[in-house]
């Protein structure tokens, strides 16, 4: 049957199918009430969740258990994403959580869709496969189908909150990653634990080697103290200070990122409220 990579058939029906099932949540979305489209995306997200810890039961989890049960943790931002968006979306009334939610929900679903990294080189049909693709698209679409449903819209007013919470999420990542070495879990001193080539799908320890070209996208900006080793702590050897490496460059990047994938909302809202004041 062949296997999912970069700009083959398969990755391409992935996009497409993402697209179609967006489109029906957010239209399904409009035509229920506000109390039973709350309901379907909490479905969706808590059935995530569920089959962020269930996977352990398949292939190729199960046959590396329970070694394979730190997959089922915080390591990334699209699985600290997973365990905590049923939660936020539990809140009824609109609050920061959920213009998060909408920001890293995109981001993440969208990175996930044109760079699948945990399905690249398997089966389009097998197991994991499947569940990368449905977890990553309902991050992305549940956002995108509550905003364009009126029911959380994001809000311009709240990109101060976006850096601030993205650099909140990789600190759960990084105590997560201590966590692991601390039990056990994984094998890693000093050294090869703030090594930004281990463990660092999430770039909480720096810009790995195989992303050295948009390098200059962000050491201009990490001030040089945070990529010393002043305390030596790692042998003298230069490294990224986890997460506070990226203090700067969230500050710079995210709010415009936040911004501009948020402007449709609220220019329509305003656009709205002007149409009302004007009538």
């Amino acid at each position: 049957m062949g296997t999912v990579l970069v700009g083959n058939g398969f990755y391409f029906i992935y996009i497409a199918a993402a697209l179609v099932y967006i489109a029906a949540l957010a239209l399904i979305a409009k035509r229920l009430s506000r109390k039973a489209a709350r309901a379907l995306f909490l479905a969706l997200l808590f059935f995530n969740f569920a089959l962020h810890f269930l996977k352990q039961a398949f292939p190729p989890y199960i046959n590396d258990f329970p070694g394979s049960l730190k997959s089922s943790g915080l390591q990334n931002l699209c699985a600290v994403s997973t365990v905590f968006f049923p939660f936020i979306y539990l809140f009824k009334k609109q609050n920061v959580l959920h213009d998060y939610a909408y920001f890293i929900g995109l981001c993440g679903g969208l990175g996930a869709l044109f760079y699948p990294t945990e399905a690249l080189g398997y089966s389009p049909v097998a197991f994991d496969t499947l569940r990368f693709y449905f977890t990553h698209i309902n991050l992305l679409a549940v956002p995108l189908a509550a905003a364009v449903s009126g029911i959380y819209v994001p809000r311009l007013k709240m990109f101060w909150a976006v850096p601030l919470l993205f650099l909140a999420q990789q600190t759960v990542i990084f105590l997560y990653e201590l966590f692991l070495v601390g039990v056990g879990a994984v094998q890693a001193d000093v050294a090869k634990f703030l090594d930004a080539g281990f463990r660092n799908s999430s770039f909480t320890f720096g810009v790995r080697s195989d992303f050295a070209a948009v390098k200059f996208l962000f050491d201009p900006l990490v001030p040089a103290f945070f990529k010393t080793d002043a305390f030596n702590i790692n042998g003298g050897k230069p490294f990224y200070f986890p997460v506070l490496w990226m203090i700067v460059p969230a500050f710079v990047y995210l709010i415009p990122v936040y911004v501009i994938i948020s402007s449709p909302f609220w220019i329509i809202s305003a656009l709205k409220t002007r149409r009302s004041k004007s009538a």
